[in-house]
């Protein structure tokens, strides 16, 4: 997942996306370092925080 690229290009810090979404700072950590997945509903509220797509949060790098 792109949303430790995406967040840091909106200059967010863990703890200022955590406040918005609604949850930890450490479940943001999680979620960078692959060790837990976003639900569906969470991945959306995400794309419109960051103003990014779906797609762009969960798309693999070659």
């Amino acid at each position: 997942m792109n949303l430790k690229q995406l967040r840091m290009s909106k200059k967010l810090t863990q703890k200022q996306l955590a406040e918005r979404l609604g949850v930890k700072r450490t479940t943001i950590c999680m979620w960078e370092t692959g060790n837990s997945s976003p639900s569906l509903e969470i991945l959306k509220k995400i794309a419109q925080v960051l103003n990014c797509s779906i797609d762009e949060l969960v798309k693999e790098e070659p």
